[in-house]
Parts: structure tokens; sequence; C-alpha cells
């Protein structure tokens, strides 16, 4: 009996963490991914030290109160594999404020972006960004999702 109720178990887990990879995310030819609240990132003035990121609002479902941090991650695309960069060597830990970036309803934001100090010069190559937005419903009721923008640097 116990090992019919483990087993229960691990096939819930299992089925429960099926899903947890997926971004949810679609992206048009250029660059830019909109997610299911209406969320589209592309990015503009794009240097080997950084870049701003335009974040337009438009529909989407059930949206409440829209919001991100300043925490962001890039990736570089190598043999069809989108890889996590690597930070430069820090003093200390990196530590990303937790303030509430608002995204504006049916409307557009921008942040500006310097990763020089996180990741140093980008050489040549295609690669995106990662902002995590938050759809806010209430204290401790919210939803994350990672929404990204593709880039070249030449």
């Amino acid at each position: 009996m116990k090992k019919l109720i483990c087993l229960a178990l691990v096939l819930i887990m299992a089925l429960s963490f099926a899903g947890c990879g997926a971004d949810s995310v679609n992206e048009d030819s250029d660059g830019a991914s909109a997610n299911k609240w209406g969320v589209t990132l592309t990015c503009e003035n794009v240097t080997p030290k950084g870049l701003t990121i335009v974040c337009k609002q438009s529909g989407g479902e059930n949206v409440s109160e829209l919001n991100t941090g300043t925490y962001y991650v890039i990736q570089k695309y190598e043999n069809d594999t989108w890889t996590d960069l690597e930070y430069l060597p820090q003093e200390y830990d990196v530590v990303w404020t937790s303030i509430a970036l608002l995204i504006q309803k049916e409307g557009t934001t921008t942040w500006d972006v310097d990763w020089e100090w996180l990741y140093g010069e980008l050489p040549a190559g295609e690669y995106r960004i990662g902002k995590e937005i938050m759809n806010f419903k209430d204290s401790g009721n919210h939803d994350k999702e990672m929404v990204y923008a593709n880039f070249v640097i030449e």
C-alpha cells in the first residue's frame, strides 16, 4: 500500500511540474514577443553595452495590475539553443532591487538597460533579453511569466 501511495504522489508531482518550463510566449518575425496579458517587448538603441526595452501592453486576458522589477536575463542563441550568459566575476553577490516598475495598460513603457557591469561588452551575435512580468491581483495573489525580446549585436 505504501508503494502505491508513493507512486501516486510521484505521478501527481510529475504532472504538476510538466508545464513549469513553458513561457507561453509568442514570437513574431521582428523578435518581439507577447504574453497572454498583451505585453510585447522590443529592443531599441542596441549597443554592445546596453539597450532600451520598449514594453507595450494592449488587450490581454485577465489583466489586473502589471509590473516588473529590475531583474533581467540575457541569453545568447548558439547551436539552436538559448543559453543564459554568465555574470562577470563580482566582488559581492548580484542583488536585484524589489522595486515594482508599473506597466501602463494600453500604453508603452521603456527601460534603459546597461549590462556592462554585469556581463561586460557583448560580442557580435544573436541575443534575447528576458523580463519577468507579474500580474498582481491581490496581496499574495499574482501570476508571473517571462517575456523575451530578441536583439542582434553586429
